[in-house]
């Protein structure tokens, strides 16, 4: 019985062996015949889609969350995957001996520690190829939206600013299809990774958008930014002029309830705004008045822009005016905006879209109404002005 065991036992072992000899052998080389063994090269790197149009093409750089794939040589082992000598991950069930499907990580770094390299590592070695991450200007938020004289910079926030070379300010032009005729070059007064403060010099340009460029290229920012100083105010850090037919004067503050008063409690922009604080229900209109001389209004001015602080409550408004064909302080739903509670709201919305006022028309009221309100409340509003 012992011989027989032992017989069977070294049979065993001989299966055993022949096992792994056979599994050693897959894992040496892929289906294609191709050998894994080797030191891993990298040939060259292109987009992953889903039309593999791309798959006969050689890229050099691409942007944050594309999806590439990295094809060469005994890449079936890479256990680790940088871009800039930052890690990331990747799904081996995609991974082959000749290609390696990856997404390039947003958080690569792009500053001056950037390598430019990919780097893949494996049992046998390491890859490396030159490889640019691609960081175009992000931006993430911005504080002055109305800029001008006194106003002072725009600070923007967000990624990719510490090499910024060129800001340009663009006209936004008449319609999508009007080709942009008028810029200007904006001063750069300081920036960082995160952080890039510009000056817009003085300029007749009514509304912009600015183009930002740095090494990696230029970011095309769509959001518009209004120049106040040729734009007509209503309330800014006082009430505004109105020069017509009827003579020169201001606009003045008006309500039913409780009066429009000018404090420097609260600022959207500059140092000073106007509250209006409401009692719980009856009738209520705040606004502004230009009973003599009178406002003409002319379709040169495309927008109305405001902003609003909200109070401790989510407020719906309605846009009112003398010239709107619905009638003074109608509750017209073309007319309705919803103010967000304890932040500052700014809208700029144009004209054309409101039952408001019209060419020629004559405007001696102009402001908002709530519905009740069933809840008493404070606002502050601020930059109020028709922009062309």
């Amino acid at each position: 019985m012992k011989k027989i065991m032992n017989h069977i036992l070294c049979k065993l072992g001989l299966v055993v062996i022949s096992i792994v000899a056979i599994m050693s052998s897959c894992k040496e080389s892929d289906l294609d015949g191709v050998s894994s063994s080797g030191q891993p090269v990298i040939n060259r790197v292109y987009v992953l889609d889903t039309v593999a149009r791309h798959k006969d093409s050689t890229i050099v750089g691409a942007e944050p969350n594309t999806l590439l794939v990295i094809n060469g040589q005994n890449l079936g082992g890479v256990i680790r995957a940088y871009f800039n000598e930052y890690e990331t991950s990747f799904n081996t069930n995609y991974n082959t001996n000749t290609d390696l499907i990856i997404r390039l990580p947003a958080d690569a770094p792009t500053d001056s520690t950037a390598t430019n390299k990919i780097r893949l590592v494996t049992a046998r070695g390491e890859a490396i190829f030159a490889f640019k991450v691609i960081a175009k200007p992000n931006v993430a938020s911005y504080d002055i939206v109305n800029f001008g004289k006194g106003r002072g910079n725009i600070t923007f926030k967000g990624k990719n600013f510490a090499d910024v070379t060129k800001v340009v300010a663009y006209a936004v032009p008449a319609s999508p299809t009007t080709p942009v005729k008028d810029s200007l070059i904006c001063t750069i007064v300081s920036k960082a990774t995160d952080k890039l403060v510009v000056n817009v010099p003085t300029t007749t340009l009514s509304r912009i958008t600015f183009h930002i460029t740095n090494s990696s290229g230029t970011t095309r920012y769509a959001d518009e930014f209004v120049n106040a100083d040729v734009a007509l105010p209503v309330f800014t850090e006082d009430f505004g002029p109105i020069s017509s037919a009827d003579g020169q004067g201001v606009w003045t503050g008006d309500s039913w309830g409780n009066p429009v008063t000018v404090n420097s409690d609260q600022a959207f922009a500059g140092k000073k705004s106007v509250s209006v604080a409401f009692n719980v229900g009856g009738w209520s209109w705040f606004g502004f008045t230009s009973w003599w001389p009178r406002f003409y209004y002319t379709s040169e001015y495309k927008y109305f822009t405001f902003a609003i602080k909200g109070g401790a409550y989510d407020l719906p408004l309605w846009i009112t005016s003398d010239a709107s064909k619905a009638g003074f302080a109608e509750f017209t739903d073309k007319n309705q905006i919803l103010v967000r509670a304890k932040v500052w709201n700014y809208y700029k919305i144009a004209i054309a879209d409101l039952d408001f006022m019209y060419s020629g028309s004559i405007v001696p009221r102009l402001g908002f109404r709530p519905k009740g309100p069933d809840k008493a409340d404070l606002i502050y509003l601020d930059d109020i002005m028709f922009v062309k």
